[in-house]
């Protein structure tokens, strides 16, 4: 795994657990509100060595209730499911972060029983995808991650970070229809001062 970044505990990643935030290198998406623009490039990789997040981990077994892989977007790593399972091993609670682009992913993450929560963002509606994503994006597979997620068996929620410049309270709505009843959604606030494009950092 390239792991660009380590939170040694947060007390809001992961809902009702003390956890240890790990940010995977690497993102497919660029998103011009990212927060994690370090993050976006595998060649910018900060080099955490996997055993030394391992050993790190080790010696909070007791006081951390969990992990949470984030990145970056930690589906593009075709290690991910071997990484968790030694997360596991060490009796952590995992949860996963993701923006849903890899369902083939989330489904072997799923059906193995490699993740107890999952938390996808829905970064706008279908036909704007492709202007928040900054690439052209398969939205055929975020709608499988999202049926997949909320058939999962596991804790989940959806999220979207409310850019006004970007989205209108129209599209809110209309991205909320894909959240499947029964699914947690949650709009969470744009930090215009941490947006990997300088032209948002107005805070617009």
């Amino acid at each position: 795994m390239v792991i660009g970044g380590l939170q040694r505990c947060s007390f809001s990643d992961y809902p009702g657990r003390t956890a240890a935030v790990l940010f995977t290198q690497g993102c497919n998406f660029r998103c011009p509100f990212c927060h994690n623009g370090s993050l976006l490039s595998v060649k910018e990789a900060a080099g955490y060595e996997e055993g030394e997040i391992l050993d790190f981990l080790k010696l909070r077994r007791g006081r951390l209730g969990g992990v949470v892989v984030s990145g970056g977007e930690p589906t593009e790593h075709k290690d991910l499911p071997r990484f968790i399972a030694r997360l596991k091993a060490l009796d952590f609670e995992v949860k996963l972060d993701t923006n849903g682009s890899r369902p083939q992913m989330v489904k072997l993450l799923l059906k193995e029983g490699l993740v107890d929560y999952v938390a996808m963002d829905i970064k706008a509606p279908l036909n704007k995808y492709d202007t928040l994503c900054g690439v052209r994006v398969d939205t055929e597979a975020i709608c499988r991650s999202i049926a997949l997620i909320a058939a999962g068996g596991v804790a989940h929620h959806f999220r979207t970070t409310y850019v006004k410049s970007m989205l209108t309270a129209s599209d809110l709505l209309e991205l909320r229809a894909l959240v499947p009843p029964g699914s947690k959604h949650i709009t969470q606030p744009f930090v215009a001062e941490k947006a990997w494009r300088p032209e948002l950092r107005s805070g617009r």
